[in-house]
């Protein structure tokens, strides 16, 4: 049995927070401290990947944006997204048990309670609380691997890797979530833009790939952000992308400043 407590907001509004032990957390930040982070000892942590995503966001034009997060797992992408763009509202969706007790937890250590929803769900569950087209944007960050060997930690394993929810269902779960000319935002794995192009296909255009190199030298990116518009026709565009380390694996000045700060990606 999971026990909860509830958290609250000046504003009223209320979220219940599942409790998640305290000796199997750690303490984290993202955006040189302005996004406080619970997070699992062993199993999913965020990496570089969801501050990128984040920083590919933006709500230009819009009052109370309806963002939804798809595979939140602590929040860490929907938690940067809010703590940057004060238009944004997060609703993040996540399977697993302790990434979502750590999500809730997340929310109310964030202040930000009213304006980050946490839902537990299965995204092939027909009964997951959420309503077709009723988004703006969806973002995701959805598992990289299709099979082969599962890291013994099976939080890792489920947060990593392809299960009854694979890259067609993840995709087709977003445009069916966003609604009309809305826009959905991807970070995967470079070698998987041709899958992603693939099924975005006639469903989704005025495409944007943005690769994200390891360093200069590299032969292929290391990871793409693909984002596109639901019902839009207009052509491709591929960005010059963002160069993570130098040669000495440090990184450059420009990505140090967008993991250190709250920041859009330029051309975003």
């Amino acid at each position: 049995m999971i026990n909860t407590a509830m958290a609250s907001q000046p504003d009223g509004a209320v979220l219940s927070v599942p409790d998640f032990p305290e000796n199997r957390t750690s303490h984290d930040f993202l955006l040189g401290g302005a996004v406080t982070l619970k997070q699992p000892l062993d199993g999913y942590r965020a990496a570089v990947d969801a501050v990128l995503l984040a920083a590919a966001v933006s709500v230009a034009g819009h009052r109370d944006c309806q963002i939804l997060d798809v595979g939140s797992a602590v929040g860490s992408v929907g938690l940067c997204v809010a703590r940057r763009l004060e238009a944004a509202r997060v609703t993040g969706v996540e399977l697993q048990d302790d990434l979502y007790a750590l999500f809730c937890r997340n929310v109310v250590e964030n202040g930000f309670v009213g304006r980050v929803t946490p839902v537990q769900g299965d995204i092939n569950n027909r009964d997951l609380p959420l309503v077709a087209e009723s988004f703006d944007q969806v973002i995701s960050n959805p598992p990289y691997y299709a099979g082969g060997t599962r890291p013994s930690n099976e939080s890792r394993a489920t947060a990593h890797q392809e299960g009854s929810a694979d890259l067609a269902v993840w995709i087709g779960f977003c445009l069916k979530m966003v609604r009309q000319k809305g826009r959905i935002t991807l970070v995967h794995r470079a070698d998987h833009l041709d899958r992603i192009i693939g099924l975005l296909y006639g469903r989704a255009g005025d495409m944007t790939v943005y690769p994200i190199w390891s360093k200069a030298s590299a032969d292929a990116p290391l990871r793409v952000i693909v984002s596109a518009r639901k019902g839009v026709s207009s052509p491709l565009k591929m960005r010059r992308g963002l160069v993570l380390h130098d040669e000495a694996g440090q990184y450059l000045p420009e990505t140090d400043q967008l993991l250190r700060q709250p920041a859009s990606l330029p051309g975003f």
